[in-house]
């Protein structure tokens, strides 16, 4: 999965750079993360990533799904790995929670993409995105508590919506509904993400849970 993320950014980095040069997409890359986020990377280094001599750290990697228009790299692993990758998500994520604990608060707030940097660049003023219900609606960025920064595929993709026992939790083995649980009751949503209030991560459906809050 460290591999694939890595080719999905060069490979967006030479649609944006028209160059096919993996040293120039690099610098591409080392470029955007240093303005974006401030961290510097070398473009040795990301060659040496994308030609599988080295992996990048955590932080790299999640600035890399970030790019791709991705909350973090655990994000982007929901959403394109099979359930078996999935499952060792979730073990990764009960080994390292202490010690990932400070990581996840700070990753809650990287939430700009290249894509609305440019749009508020071109616009002049920065997009947010407020929850509504069950749905996200696009604002212009005003500084209410309520705003959260606009990324594409959490705007596109994140809806609350209601199940039953018709509903397809699962298609090709892989998880199609979401859930966040509060005073014992269960709301479901239709991608990975965060909680759009609580900002706590969604957990994927599992059968025991359909068989304890939606069949009874």
């Amino acid at each position: 999965m460290t591999h694939q993320i890595i080719n999905a950014a060069f490979k967006k980095a030479e649609s944006e750079t028209e160059k096919d040069s993996i040293n120039a997409n690099a610098e591409f890359l080392s470029e955007y993360i240093f303005e974006k986020f401030r961290y510097s990377i070398s473009t040795k280094s990301l060659t040496r990533y994308y030609k599988g001599e080295s992996s990048p750290n955590q932080k790299v990697k999640d600035y890399l799904a970030q790019y791709l228009g991705y909350e973090s790299y655990d994000i982007y692993i929901q959403w394109n790995s099979t359930s078996n990758q999935m499952d060792e998500l979730e073990e990764k994520k009960k080994i390292h929670l202490f010690s990932n604990k400070k990581l996840i608060v700070a990753l809650s707030f990287l939430m700009v993409v290249a894509t609305s940097s440019y749009l508020g660049y071109i616009s002049g003023k920065e997009e947010c995105m407020i929850w509504n219900n069950d749905h996200y609606i696009k604002t212009e960025c005003s500084g209410r508590s309520e705003e959260q920064k606009f990324i594409p595929n959490t705007y596109n993709n994140l809806k609350k919506v209601e199940v039953s026992e018709t509903t397809t939790f699962f298609k090709n083995g892989e998880v199609r509904i979401w859930y966040y649980k509060s005073n014992g009751e269960l709301e479901y949503f239709s991608s990975p993400g965060k909680h759009p209030v609580s900002g706590k991560t969604l957990k994927p459906i599992t059968k025991y849970m359909i068989d304890k809050y939606v069949k009874n």
